[in-house]
């Protein structure tokens, strides 16, 4: 079994990290009420899964009865709001339940005008169905549902609950073969994404692979693009940024994973710290600009 499922939280009180929004979600629990979440921030730290342990606390025994779970980048057009999405909301809701719970996940990648239509049901049903959207970029979300949710922004969670989360997992598995200081260095490279240190660490354990050989191997790619940089291959460096945009790495992701791919990579100091430099500036814009231009901005002033 995958341990990102085998251990993900089925209950708000076991969720790590997130401090300010565990003690509202414990008040709604309390009353049970709640009102449209948007959740959003940087991939794997913990949206969907709070969603799900919130719905659990809420729902309980009726959750497979009450909750709908909708990938909103696979699902993106307007008919699906027209239809899936308004059957769901608009029929009753089954057991002593106080709502059924629609979780919109990665809504970022759902069309302005399917957003559109998703806030006029959402107006229409509030007494039916509350709505958890979750995204990595929250701007890429119309203001008109932003401002019917409440917005909790999911930051990457730091090494001490990152080691906390992992250690426990090594001890439920009785694992103690793993180095305790390539563990902290493992730790430190994941820049909070527990998701994948989850997996990671299960792949490390499975195939008896160190854990500095597979992060290694899940920073290549980033190594190959400084490389083609620096042999001048530029068009080439852009298409591998555009395709891993195409397939959903956040910007800020793939900065943080350049950065460390600069530092490991030889290359005249010169250069290193324009890269560092350039990096740094696109991370900083990318909560502000649109990923596919950032990017070719960013390989742009790295010639």
């Amino acid at each position: 079994m995958l341990w990102t499922e085998k251990y993900r939280p089925q209950h708000v009180d076991e969720i790590i990290g997130h401090y300010d929004l565990i003690v509202d979600a414990e008040a709604w629990i309390k009353n049970n009420d709640m009102p449209n979440l948007l959740l959003y921030g940087v991939a794997g730290s913990g949206k969907t899964a709070f969603a799900g342990a919130l719905s659990n606390d809420i729902l309980k025994e009726h959750k497979k009865s009450n909750f709908y779970e909708i990938n909103a980048s696979d699902d993106r057009k307007l008919e699906t709001v027209r239809t899936k999405i308004k059957e769901i909301a608009s029929t009753s809701k089954i057991g002593d339940v106080p709502f059924k719970i629609i979780l919109l996940d990665e809504m970022d990648g759902m069309t302005k005008d399917a957003q559109n239509a998703l806030k006029r049901i959402m107006e229409r049903y509030s007494d039916n169905c509350r709505f958890i959207i979750t995204c990595n970029e929250r701007n890429r979300i119309i203001y008109p549902l932003q401002s019917r949710c409440a917005n909790y922004l999911f930051r990457r969670l730091d090494t001490h609950n990152m080691s906390f989360i992992l250690n426990r997992i090594l001890e439920s598995e009785n694992i103690d073969t793993v180095n305790k200081e390539e563990l902290d260095d493992f730790i430190t490279s994941l820049h909070g994404d527990i998701r994948r240190g989850i997996t990671e660490l299960q792949a490390s354990i499975s195939s008896d692979r160190p854990l500095s050989k597979i992060n290694q191997e899940s920073l290549e790619p980033y190594v190959i693009i400084i490389n083609m940089l620096n042999e001048n291959k530029y068009e080439q460096a852009l298409d591998e940024v555009h395709k891993m945009i195409y397939n959903s790495i956040q910007m800020s992701v793939l900065c943080v994973n350049l950065h460390d791919a600069v530092v490991k990579t030889e290359m005249s100091h010169t250069k290193k710290f324009q890269f560092l430099r350039v990096i740094g500036e696109a991370e900083w814009r990318s909560k502000t600009t649109t990923p596919k231009l950032l990017a070719s901005w960013m390989i742009a002033q790295m010639i």
